[in-house]
């Protein structure tokens, strides 16, 4: 059974090592990670999955920089053996619900434009395509950014 909960500091060794498996492209550094964290709880909210055994088999996070101002997902990962168990859908409905008490108007988010389990995804949860950064991830590596509306 999954679980989720807040990440807390001492989760970070063991998402820095995840980053460089399942983005192996543009992982995020140890360094990244701690600026990012920095934030928690005020502007930025890390929430991660865990396994029966206690074990990290995901992780997400949002940004959120002030009221009325559209929040900024930082990051959606789900290791490959736990994909397709709806984690990546409740990583997104906690990031939406904990913006919404921050009361942002609506959420972003960058998605590799080859990543096509990721836009599904979006798409089915009432994310847009509303544009194309080149070269986000790194040459050749384009992304969508889509974005939704919140109620």
């Amino acid at each position: 059974m999954i679980s989720y909960r807040a990440a807390i500091q001492l989760d970070l060794p063991v998402l820095v090592s995840m980053e460089r498996v399942l983005f192996a492209d543009s992982p995020w550094s140890m360094g990244q990670f701690k600026e990012e964290f920095k934030g928690v709880p005020n502007s930025r909210h890390f929430i991660v999955a865990t396994n029966d055994q206690d074990q990290i088999v995901g992780y997400a996070a949002v940004l959120v920089v002030a009221a009325g101002v559209e929040a900024d997902v930082l990051t959606v990962a789900v290791l490959p053996e736990y994909t397709r168990q709806g984690i990546a859908t409740h990583f997104m409905k906690a990031l939406e619900d904990w913006s919404a008490l921050k009361q942002v108007p609506a959420m972003m988010l960058e998605v590799g434009t080859k990543n096509l389990s990721a836009i599904a995804l979006y798409e089915k949860l009432g994310y847009q395509k509303i544009s194309t950064r080149e070269g986000y991830y790194g040459p050749g590596l384009d992304a969508f950014v889509m974005r939704k509306e919140l109620k």
